[in-house]
C-alpha cells in the first residue's frame, strides 16, 4: 500500500498536481480547504475577467438545481467589468467563506477604477461556489 501512496504522490507531482493529501486504504481526500477554495476563487475570477459566462455560471451557486440561476441570467451576475484581479484574504468559517479582494474596476466615464470587493462562497456537497446575490 506505501508503494502505491508513492507513486501516486511521484504521478501527482510530475501532472502538478501539489494538493496535500491524506491518504487512507480506500480514500485519498484533500485536506487543505483555503487552498482548495483559492483554485476556485481564481478560476471564478479568471472568468469574470475574461467575460467566460458559461463558467461563472457554472462556478455561482444559483446555477445548482433549485438554485433560480439560469445560464442566460449569468451575464446580469457577473456586474460591471473587472481587471487585475488579486486575492488578498480568505476566511473560511465551517460552511461558509469571505474573500477579500483587490482588483480594478470599470466605472462608466471615471475608467478603472481600484477596488476591494468582499466576496462571500458557500461550501456545498464537498464543492466551493460563489454565493449568488437574488
Amino acid at each position: 500500500m506505501l508503494k502505491i501512496q508513492k507513486m501516486i504522490a511521484a504521478l501527482m507531482l510530475i501532472s502538478g498536481l501539489f494538493v496535500v493529501m491524506n491518504c487512507s486504504a480506500a480514500t485519498a481526500e484533500p485536506i487543505d480547504a483555503k487552498a482548495v477554495l483559492e483554485q476556485r476563487v481564481v478560476k471564478y475570477w479568471a472568468a469574470r475577467q475574461a467575460n467566460d459566462f458559461r463558467t461563472v455560471y457554472e462556478l455561482e451557486s444559483g446555477s445548482l438545481p433549485n438554485g433560480g440561476l439560469t445560464p442566460d441570467k449569468a451575464m446580469a451576475v457577473s456586474g460591471l467589468r473587472v481587471k487585475n484581479v488579486k486575492i488578498e484574504t480568505i476566511t473560511i468559517d465551517g460552511d461558509h467563506a469571505k474573500v477579500r479582494l483587490n482588483g480594478n474596476v470599470l466605472i462608466g466615464t471615471m475608467g478603472w477604477v481600484p477596488q476591494t470587493l468582499e466576496d462571500n462562497w458557500v461550501l456545498i456537497d464537498g464543492q466551493w461556489y460563489h454565493e449568488t446575490r437574488h
